[in-house]
């Protein structure tokens, strides 16, 4: 097993951990226990929870005013770096654009003067959505802003015979790194044609479609989740305060 899988397993133990504490009609005394539950749709976390935080890959637009030849392009790279002309490397991974500007600010200004820099994500790297279960083509979708539960599914090929669309998991990362869940009756939806109540998702959510009834979403993470551990290990890492 390489290093790489080695964390992978680790970061998705504990999300096995987390998900565990998913328990469908649980009340308010699990939550008072810190564990999560199952919510309806419009009590999942929002899908804009903060500023965005730079990924590995994500290309960056730093430009100077007046000072325009030093604009450039840069991918941020496998050790969360960019390097600059002056300043030289910079850690950009996990912080904001604000930061990064302030931090570039900053180092310049011992090189210029009165520097003025605008720093802005011209493309996003490592954003994506998981569908799996019953789908003709299960994997990684790439996130991209107004991207719904439907529409997920879709681009997965669409259900196989087997699924149940009345009862569709939707697992997302929650606040203090707790999963949140819930429900969706996604034949509903498609019956009525009640695009309106379709789901928004958010980066990093995991779509399950099940071929049977979900009665205890402790017995799903054990048997689904960990036969799969080695697949996941991203999501775990862009969960908040995951590596603080």
């Amino acid at each position: 097993m390489s290093t790489t899988d080695t964390i992978d397993l680790r970061r998705w133990a504990t999300v096995l951990v987390l998900a565990a504490g998913l328990v469908i009609g649980a009340g308010p005394a699990a939550a008072e226990k810190g564990s999560t539950q199952i919510v309806a749709p419009e009590d999942l976390p929002p899908v804009l929870t903060g500023p965005y935080r730079i990924h590995v890959g994500d290309v960056l637009d730093i430009s100077f005013f007046k000072t325009t030849d030093f604009n450039q392009r840069s991918t941020v790279g496998p050790d969360g770096a960019i390097s600059l002309p002056l300043v030289g490397r910079t850690m950009v991974v996990g912080r904001t654009v604000e930061d990064v500007t302030n931090e570039l600010m900053t180092g310049y200004r011992e090189e210029m003067v009165n520097p003025q820099i605008t720093v802005s994500v011209e493309e996003f790297s490592g954003l994506f959505v998981y569908v799996s279960g019953e789908v003709y083509q299960p994997g990684m979708i790439e996130y991209r802003g107004g991207l719904s539960l439907v529409q997920a599914i879709s681009d997965a090929g669409g259900f196989n015979r087997r699924a149940r669309r009345s009862e569709v998991l939707l697992i997302r990362p929650g606040p203090e790194s707790r999963a949140v869940g819930t429900l969706v009756n996604v034949k509903e939806i498609l019956r009525k044609g009640q695009l309106a109540d379709d789901i928004p998702l958010a980066p990093l959510d995991i779509v399950y479609v099940h071929h049977k009834k979900v009665i205890n979403v402790n017995i799903f993470v054990e048997q689904y989740i960990s036969n799969n551990l080695p697949r996941f290990g991203a999501w775990m890492y862009y969960l908040p305060g995951y590596g603080d």
